[in-house]
């Protein structure tokens, strides 16, 4: 907690500087005694118990007395917590919803944060990097991303806050090619430059190759493929079906590359800026990696609209 001189602050400045403690407990956890957190403010007694009351008092929190077993927080309202100290919505960055995977995590998160009675604002930003720059901007208080482009853009200035479990960013990855007309020639390869993963899967598939890049938006790469523009691309197979053509072919990704990129490249993860210790909390608090899965494969199966 923020050590602030007791003449400047107020019963309200008391409670947000509680809120933000009480944020990052979980339900069923004992309370330190009002002589302890009146010693952890450097408040009196009495402002400690007032300041409690008042939190009681408009829902944010429900402390039941147990004698001499101490006090336990029966129940937590992270949203009615969250505006407290923040005084404003949790804004999360993602990336376009331009496929349904996207869309059902956009759709589990947004539940999620409703269920929990959180305000929550989603902006979707292409591009990682411009992501992380929404969030060193403070636009921001997570951005989404996959595993991989986290563990290349998080420096000290950055963490990792929660991740989620495997095909949650996408699905998987597939080579997608034509035969080359002249196979003398270097391979033509399309490449989106505002995707770190797309550039960073086509340098480890094609590793040692003769190359040429062709950049472009990813909307555009099925079609140059299409008309025998580009030779060959990576691309998720949550958009396979933008592929299916005549002379176009596809495999998997080689062994190697899997080997390297793991399970990173699919698992969606989110990102705060370092210390971002209450964002971690409620993160953690109301998002069930679980319960976002299921929203998300019914999303992807046609079996629930998609709403963010």
């Amino acid at each position: 907690m923020t050590n602030k001189p007791t003449a400047r602050r107020s019963i309200r400045d008391l409670q947000v500087e509680l809120a933000e403690y009480l944020i990052q407990l979980d339900e069923g956890k004992h309370l330190p005694s009002i002589r302890k957190l009146a010693a952890m403010t450097h408040m009196s007694v009495g402002s400690v118990s007032e300041a409690l009351n008042g939190l009681q008092d408009i829902g944010a929190v429900r402390i039941e007395k147990h004698g001499h077993l101490g006090s336990v927080v029966e129940e937590l309202s992270l949203g009615k917590l969250w505006n407290l100290v923040e005084q404003g919505p949790l804004v999360i960055a993602l990336t376009l919803p331009m496929h349904s995977r996207f869309e059902g995590l956009a759709t589990g998160l947004k539940t999620a944060f409703e269920k929990a009675g959180i305000e929550a604002y989603l902006i979707f930003i292409r591009g990682s990097r411009t992501r992380l720059k929404a969030l060193r901007n403070q636009r921001c208080h997570a951005a989404v991303m996959s595993g991989l482009a986290a563990e290349e853009f998080c420096g000290k200035d950055h963490e990792v806050l929660l991740r989620l479990p495997p095909q949650s960013w996408v699905s998987g990855y597939t080579v997608y090619y034509r035969e080359p007309v002249d196979p003398q020639r270097p391979l033509r390869v399309a490449v989106d430059p505002e995707s770190f993963d797309h550039r960073r899967l086509i340098d480890l598939e094609f590793a040692g190759q003769s190359l040429e890049y062709y950049y472009t938006s990813f909307v555009q790469i099925s079609r140059l493929l299409k008309n025998g523009e580009v030779d060959a691309t990576v691309w998720t197979d949550d958009q396979g079906e933008a592929y299916q053509d005549s002379g176009i072919f596809c495999r998997p990704l080689s062994e190697r590359v899997m080997l390297e990129v793991g399970e990173k490249s699919v698992s969606a993860t989110m990102v705060g800026l370092a210390g971002s210790h209450l964002v971690r909390a409620v993160l953690n608090a109301s998002i069930s990696p679980t319960e976002v899965m299921e929203i998300q494969r019914k999303v992807v199966a046609g079996k629930m609209i998609p709403s963010y």
